[in-house]
């Protein structure tokens, strides 16, 4: 990882920290589904109900979701949305591409 890189990182983790602690009003250290919806759309991410609640499935121990799967929950969803926005040219939220191509760029995420 290059200077850029880890500038770029450590940017979007302070971006990510801040979010997590303004949107844990109660102070326990843990966001809840509700408040993960929260801090998604203040991330600019519009999702269904049902990914959301797959994300929260993914993530959450007990219904709750500590930092650190917080940052995991935003590395890959800012790197999936990367991999689709190279491939949707239209920018119409569509992207065409064959089975491979998905699985490389998924599994490399």
């Amino acid at each position: 990882m290059g200077f850029n890189e880890f500038k770029e990182l450590w940017t979007a983790l302070n971006a990510w920290k801040q979010n997590f602690i303004t949107i844990d009003q109660d102070r326990s250290g843990t966001i809840e589904h509700h408040e993960l919806n929260q801090a998604i759309v203040a991330m600019g991410f519009r999702l269904s109900p049902q990914t959301l609640t797959a994300i929260v499935k993914r993530y959450s121990k007990n219904g709750r979701i500590f930092f650190d799967d917080y940052v995991a929950c935003c590395v890959k969803l800012r790197a999936l949305t990367d991999f689709f926005r190279r491939r949707d040219h239209l920018q119409q939220g569509v992207a065409n591409f064959v089975y491979d191509d998905f699985l490389q760029g998924t599994m490399t995420i």
